[in-house]
């Protein structure tokens, strides 16, 4: 078990001291190129099913479905994690996804994709990204060791984030210009790039002898740890509320600019890349807050800031002051992520570490799109800014609750 002096050295680790690493800065390059290709695709497809569907509705049922098998494969997943090396399972989910996006751009450059064919599309999605995300917040500690994992898993999410603006971007150009047909393609072909990279780096893998137990009985044991420990347990509580309501608040931006800003496009493109500023913004500072600050009091602020970010973008009827909001939002949410997973991963057992991983991506992808569901209801009900407004202030005043309860949460340095 990991003490708290490793902790606070842990800690005291420069923002950039993962770069050092030949193997993690490969990873990190091709990444950000796959991964924006990713948001590309998720904008365009996000654009397509509004334009197919015109509802909100199928904008939560889609999402739903990417959402699904992760929840039933993440847990079983985490096991593979931890026996089989990482890079091994990333050369078999990204090649999964190269042809998904593949097959995505065939369809709409035919003219013939309909809802139906993004529907089963993203659910397979589901299933390669149930192995994808445990394996990628894995082996970051096969590429930088302990001494600089913090450094690493907050570069990580620089990398995500910075993804989040160039794709969005990219996306706006090319919807207006050439259409979604070209945004899957793109995405497939920055598949090639990480895949190369993956095919050169030999990570140092940190995975465990195993000893006997079967496959089952290792999931049930990662699920009693987890559930048993005094801050993983209310940290994926936490994460779990979080990506339930108001981390769904972007599922409605295709319908909110289409409707409440006039502008299907464009503005979806801008409010998304704004998202992205904030992110990275929070991202680079995550280490330097939480030195000031503690990682404790940092995820309680922005469950308050998330909160009255949210409920600020679901009143606003401006452009310019969407995308100003959508930044701060995007600021908070990932500020609260990215300092949960350290805080998580500084503490967990390499032992457990897959396992115990796979249960908070399970909470960031495999539950997020069940509330993208219901806001997509509730909003078709409601309308969409007062649908925005009720999942912020429901995910603010639940993760207040929660993290009233966990005084050594709130405590963690």
């Amino acid at each position: 078990m990991t003490t708290s002096v490793d902790s606070q050295t842990r800690l005291q680790t420069t923002t950039l001291a993962a770069l050092r690493h030949p193997n993690f800065r490969l990873y990190f390059f091709g990444q950000l190129i796959s991964l924006s290709g990713t948001w590309m695709q998720t904008i365009a497809q996000g654009w397509l099913v509004y334009q197919l569907t015109q509802s909100e509705l199928w904008l939560g049922v889609v999402a739903c479905a990417a959402g699904l098998p992760m929840l039933l494969l993440a847990p079983a997943a985490g096991v593979l994690v931890d026996r089989v090396p990482r890079r091994t399972l990333l050369l078999i989910s990204q090649s999964a996804q190269m042809l998904l996006a593949f097959t995505l751009a065939a369809l709409v450059f035919a003219g013939a994709a309909q809802v139906a064919h993004i529907l089963v599309l993203a659910a397979l999605l589901g299933v390669t990204n149930a192995l994808d995300a445990p394996s990628r917040q894995s082996i970051i500690v096969d590429l930088v060791g302990h001494e600089d994992l913090s450094s690493g898993i907050a570069l990580n999410a620089v990398m995500f984030n910075l993804s989040r603006i160039v794709g969005p971007a990219m996306a706006g150009l090319l919807l207006t210009q050439m259409g979604p047909a070209w945004c899957f393609l793109l995405n497939g072909v920055s598949y090639l790039g990480t895949l190369t990279i993956l095919l050169i780096i030999h990570p140092e893998a940190q995975l465990q002898a195993g000893g006997s137990l079967a496959p089952l009985r290792r999931l049930k044991e990662g699920l009693r740890f987890a559930r048993s420990h005094p801050t993983i347990a209310p940290m994926l509580l936490l994460a779990a509320i979080t990506s339930l309501t108001t981390i769904n608040l972007s599922t409605l931006l295709p319908a909110f600019a289409a409707e409440i800003l006039k502008s299907p496009a464009e503005a979806y493109a801008a409010m998304s890349t704004g998202m992205g500023i904030g992110a990275v913004t929070a991202a680079a500072l995550m280490t330097t807050l939480g030195k000031a600050f503690g990682r404790g009091r940092v995820v309680t602020a922005m469950a308050v800031w998330v909160m009255t970010t949210g409920l600020a973008v679901s009143g606003t009827t401006s452009i310019p002051a969407a995308v100003m909001l959508m930044s701060l939002f995007g600021f908070g949410i990932i500020l609260q992520f990215v300092t949960m997973n350290t805080l998580i991963q500084t503490v967990v057992p390499d032992a457990f570490r897959g396992r115990v991983m796979s249960l908070y991506t399970l909470t960031f992808f495999g539950v997020a799109p069940f509330g993208a569901l219901a806001l997509g209801a509730l909003a078709d009900v409601i309308s969409t800014p007062l649908a925005l407004a009720v999942y912020a202030l429901l995910g603010g005043l639940l993760s207040l609750a929660v993290l009233a309860r966990a005084r050594q949460l709130r405590a963690l340095r």
